[in-house]
């Protein structure tokens, strides 16, 4: 049975959601672990101050939430980062955490902008890398047919898996864009014809 220190220093790596979690169960421990468990609520200022930090905590969780579709919101509009510095006020966060924030939803909106736009090297890329992964996925794709008849869902989760990555690095832009999701798309469908046709020539003759 683990001593009061060993639960002691369990309990000094739990967050305070934790903790509170472990309070409410509190009738079901050990003597040694509800002496440990008071110990450390103690140290961490008593359970009404533990449920206060939580409170606060989730208040500013809500209030960042809010302030980031509120951002969004903002850049649709077409404002900038300076302009919305200037507009977005709280009283819940700190000056520093809101520039903070404002600053990082305003480079993820650009970087977004960015991943749907649909440009040459989207195109480029897509063909090649298309093609790329799904003839590699569909000469997998004819050796599993070769090796077994039954077709595993799995493996067509892998090949669209396999095309995504190869159209994915040769035009650095997600499934976010259009033109990847299509790619993406007509690359499995030839893997698959790529397999079917390895198949009937390479399978049907050894048999």
């Amino acid at each position: 049975m683990p001593t009061i220190e060993e639960i002691i220093e369990k309990y000094q790596k739990y967050s305070d959601e934790e903790l509170l979690d472990n309070y409410s169960k509190i009738e079901e421990y050990t003597n040694e672990g509800k002496e440990a468990l008071e110990i450390i609520l103690k140290k961490r200022g008593g359970i009404e101050c533990l449920k206060e930090r939580i409170e606060k905590k989730l208040e500013i969780e809500k209030e960042v939430s809010g302030i980031k579709v509120e951002i969004t919101e903002l850049l649709n509009q077409g404002r900038n980062s300076f302009e919305i510095k200037k507009s977005i006020k709280s009283s819940t966060i700190t000056s520093a955490h809101l520039e903070k924030i404002i600053d990082e939803v305003s480079t993820e909106f650009e970087q977004e902008k960015i991943d749907i736009q649909i440009k040459p090297r989207t195109i480029l890329g897509s063909i090649t890398g298309g093609f790329i992964g799904g003839t590699i996925g569909g000469i997998v794709w004819g050796i599993q047919m070769i090796y077994s008849t039954r077709m595993f869902l799995i493996l067509v989760v892998g090949l669209t898996l396999l095309s995504y990555t190869f159209i994915k690095l040769f035009t650095r832009q997600s499934q976010k864009n259009t033109i990847v999701q299509i790619m993406t798309a007509l690359s499995v469908i030839y893997s698959l014809i790529l397999g079917q046709i390895i198949f009937e020539i390479f399978g049907h003759a050894g048999k």
